[in-house]
């Protein structure tokens, strides 16, 4: 997760990169205590809704009072409120974990695409943004809700359908309000949504502004202490950590450094510095494009004497 961009409320490179606009981030509450009787779950298809329920609503007066007791900010229980990935994973319920089977928890979630879906449908000639020819499509194409029914949802084939109609809905809702300016009520309710809630998932998904997609709360300078404590959540006793001295990937390429207070603040100084904050070295996660240093491109002398070689030959 690009540490220690995270840490100062920075997203992660592949993030900020992406073109299509794909990823988002943010933060969710939960409740630490449920996690391992959430992940016991014998019935491999009710683990989505029991790792839903560890989430916490950060709206619930409940659950605000508890998070400022255990010491949680006032800044981190707002942004959990304006976290999309809350939404897209509470409100909309369109984002799904990946291999829930193998009881990770994991809290990188996915929304299963809806495009191959819709070529089929265009390339048959039909419309391809009409919600009944859609939902038609999605009914009949059981091979590949199948396949990411085993990605998603331990091959639970309800959850994936929902949210590609969901998704399918969306489409033709927006068509018609785009093009004719009607709001068809029909078309949300077939998918138990509200024409309201369609517009703000479209938002979301589609024309949310930078911040709306990334709400990323930096750390405090009083969690300093317990930062320095923390490590690679892999670096165990023969682990593949990258603090480690061993382990099947071979030796670490040093010893393990402190989180430093200097994290905080000066990462987002370096972004757009002119130069190396080390001299010597360049970290490419973090560099801009301005500046350079020993080693990361040919001396210029030898970039003219090659110029120079390649025209006369």
């Amino acid at each position: 997760m690009c540490y220690p961009r995270i840490e100062v409320g920075l997203p992660t490179v592949c993030s900020e990169t992406c073109v299509g606009r794909l990823r988002y981030l943010g933060l969710v509450l939960y409740d630490a205590d449920r996690v391992a009787e959430a992940a016991a779950v014998e019935d491999e298809h009710e683990l989505l809704d029991a790792q839903r329920s560890v989430l916490l609503d950060p709206h619930d007066p409940e659950v605000i009072e508890a998070a400022r007791r255990d010491g949680i900010s006032d800044d981190w229980i707002d942004a959990a409120q304006r976290s999309p990935v809350w939404r897209l994973i509470h409100d909309y319920k369109v984002a799904l974990p990946l291999h829930p089977e193998y009881r990770t928890m994991p809290m990188v979630w996915y929304i299963p695409p809806l495009s191959p879906v819709v070529d089929v449908v265009s390339n048959s000639g039909a419309d391809g943004e009409d919600a009944r020819t859609l939902f038609a499509a999605i009914d009949k194409l059981r091979i590949p809700i199948s396949y990411l029914a085993e990605l998603f949802t331990a091959g639970d084939i309800g959850p994936v359908d929902a949210s590609l109609r969901k998704l399918a809905a969306m489409r033709s809702y927006m068509r018609g309000v785009s093009i004719d300016d009607e709001r068809d009520e029909r078309i949300a309710q077939a998918v138990g949504m509200t024409g309201r809630e369609i517009e703000e998932m479209y938002r979301l998904l589609a024309i949310a502004k930078y911040e709306e997609r990334y709400v990323i709360p930096p750390a405090h300078y009083e969690q300093a202490h317990d930062l320095e404590e923390m490590a690679c959540s892999l670096d165990f006793d023969g682990g593949p950590g990258m603090g480690g001295a061993g382990g099947p990937f071979g030796a670490a390429s040093g010893s393990a450094v402190p989180v430093a207070i200097e994290n905080f603040n000066a990462l987002a100084d370096r972004q757009t510095a002119d130069r190396p904050s080390t001299p010597g070295r360049v970290n490419l996660l973090n560099w801009d494009g301005n500046g350079s240093t020993t080693g990361l491109f040919p001396p210029a002398e030898r970039a003219e004497e090659r110029s120079y070689d390649e025209e006369q030959t």
